[in-house]
């Protein structure tokens, strides 16, 4: 490993080794429970154990002298968050169905080289899978056609 390193990205690594250490001693209070009967307390600890080695892991990590160019592209983000507020405010009224196709719609356009024919086949891949999912095996109270 190189011993490059800068101020920002140690404070910055050490922020996260805090954050995940606060985490493991706040839900140290929770009963753990064991795996197939976790308590309330087992996923926050697991949780904190995770973000404190990736905060030890970005402390150690070797790094360049080259810094990444970060590019903010705005339509890919309104696309994307469009979908998801047009997926909330149609759910109930067009149903499951429709509401997950204007969803994968939105988000399959900001990616270039999509097909019509990829985009149908995510709409109904997503929809099956999603009805299966969420409608079926978990219960969720949603209708898949509407009202």
């Amino acid at each position: 490993m190189k011993a490059r390193t800068s101020l920002a990205e140690t404070v910055a690594a050490g922020v996260v080794v805090a954050f995940g250490l606060a985490t493991i001693w706040l839900s140290s209070d929770f009963p753990m429970g064991t795996v197939t009967r976790m308590g309330p307390g087992y996923v926050p600890m697991a949780l904190g154990i995770i973000i404190t080695a990736l905060g030890i892991a970005i402390a150690l990590f070797d790094r360049s002298d080259e810094r990444p160019r970060i590019v903010v592209a705005l339509k890919p983000f309104a696309m994307i968050l469009g979908g998801i507020l047009l997926w909330a405010l149609t759910v109930d009224r067009l149903g499951f169905f429709a509401a997950t196709a204007i969803l994968v719609v939105c988000c399959a356009v900001v990616e270039e080289g999509n097909t019509w024919r990829t985009v149908l086949g995510l709409v109904v891949f997503l929809c099956a899978a999603g009805y299966l999912v969420f409608i079926e095996g978990l219960g969720i109270p949603l209708s898949a056609f509407g009202e």
